[in-house]
């Protein structure tokens, strides 16, 4: 368990603080639960891709960003899916001159299709590839250009492994994820009957919810072994599920200090050195949901006051919970927000106000602090640059 104080003694807030043993509970958690392989998606959070590649069989990766993140801490490729809706050609065909090892590669749009196609055969290599049909927003392929795809397939290089589904995330409804599996099933078996050909894969993506409030009631064991079940009707296949949030979220805290207090007759503001440029919860409501999260005070009080905390940015919509009823507050306390390990250090308006990026510490296995990124100035990006000047 992480020592916040001690963390507090030797950096400043604002941080972000990924705790990799709770990182690798929740993963071995994930898969007593799920009988399938786990991909893990990198855009809930590139700072603990190291730690994680142990656990997962791949990564999924969906822009040149993400991959050379990947390529510079020696991710092996052949853990890696190329996917994302903005192939662009350039990329695709680094990745296909340059490395033969690149396990998949998704095809969302005809073009994807013949950019593929072209770039496999121009340096004549075999590449492995998942469809990805649409759920009818603007990822993935249609059913008909699907059908287009496998009957224009010409091309010996291209090998069709199987189909990829994501329809969305924060997925509370099992009788909906149990309607896209149903539709994968029926899918998977028209097209084989259709086309003659195995699809040996299934990579889905169940979206599987992460419950960031006080008030949320959710029986996570119940629900994941009726998905597993679920699951178990898809037969002959290797299934992959595409994870992101449900991984990575637990495993992160996001500290922030009180640097400011007023009251005026709407209540008690304070000023936090953080803000929702930095911290994101899926489902905050007017920020009137209360997170998860521990204060660290130097001084404790007996009473207590109910408070609006606000971020440091200059507009009325940074705050992160109304109406809050704590101990008295003092400058310098600390607010810890938990289940913060995914998307939150990306997510939020960043560079609003050129405020610096938080410093991202890791709290390894072996009970250490590592700095991972320092305090970022954010000048160079928002300040114009006149060329001569």
């Amino acid at each position: 368990m992480i020592d916040y104080k001690k963390v507090l003694s030797k950096y400043t807030t604002p941080m972000f603080i990924y705790d990799i043993n709770e990182l690798d509970n929740r993963i071995n958690y994930l898969k007593s639960k799920l009988d399938t392989n786990i991909a893990y998606a990198i855009k809930a959070n590139t700072f603990i891709v190291k730690e994680v590649e142990p656990l997962v069989e791949r990564f999924e990766i969906c822009s040149p960003g993400e991959f050379e993140i990947c390529n510079k801490l020696n991710i092996n490729h052949n853990k890696m899916v190329i996917s994302g809706v903005n192939k662009d050609i350039s990329f695709i065909e680094k990745l296909i001159s340059n490395y033969d090892d690149i396990l998949i590669y998704t095809i969302e749009s005809l073009r994807h299709f013949e950019i593929l196609n072209d770039m496999s055969i121009k340096y004549k290599r075999d590449i492995n590839v998942l469809i990805r049909i649409t759920s009818g927003n603007q990822f993935g392929v249609s059913e008909e250009d699907c059908k287009y795809i496998l009957n224009n397939l010409n091309n010996k290089y291209i090998h069709i492994k199987g189909i990829e589904f994501f329809s969305g995330t924060q997925k509370h409804s099992l009788k909906r994820i149990e309607k896209e599996i149903n539709y994968l099933n029926e899918l998977v078996t028209s097209l084989e009957q259709e086309y003659n050909i195995e699809l040996k894969e299934i990579e889905y993506g169940p979206g599987l919810p992460i419950f960031y409030f006080q008030d949320d009631e959710f029986n996570e064991d119940e629900f994941l072994n009726s998905v597993n079940n679920l699951l178990k009707t898809i037969k002959h296949k290797e299934i992959t599920l595409e994870i992101g949030r449900s991984i990575a979220s637990s495993c992160g805290s996001y500290l922030t200090s009180i640097v400011d207090m007023k009251t005026n007759k709407n209540g008690n503001f304070i000023i936090l050195d953080g803000g929702i440029n930095q911290l994101v919860y899926y489902g905050q409501t007017m920020a009137m949901r209360i997170p998860h999260y521990e204060l660290i005070q130097s001084t404790p009080s007996t009473s207590e006051d109910t408070y609006n905390l606000c971020g440091s940015l200059c507009t009325i919509n940074d705050i992160l919970v109304k109406n809050l009823t704590t101990p008295k507050l003092n400058i310098n306390d600390t607010f810890i927000f938990k289940n913060t390990g995914a998307y939150s250090s990306t997510e939020g308006i960043a560079l609003f106000l050129t405020r610096n990026l938080p410093k991202v510490l890791i709290y390894t296995k072996n009970n250490d602090i590592i700095q991972i990124r320092d305090e970022l100035t954010t000048i160079d990006l928002n300040g114009p640059l006149y060329k001569g000047e």
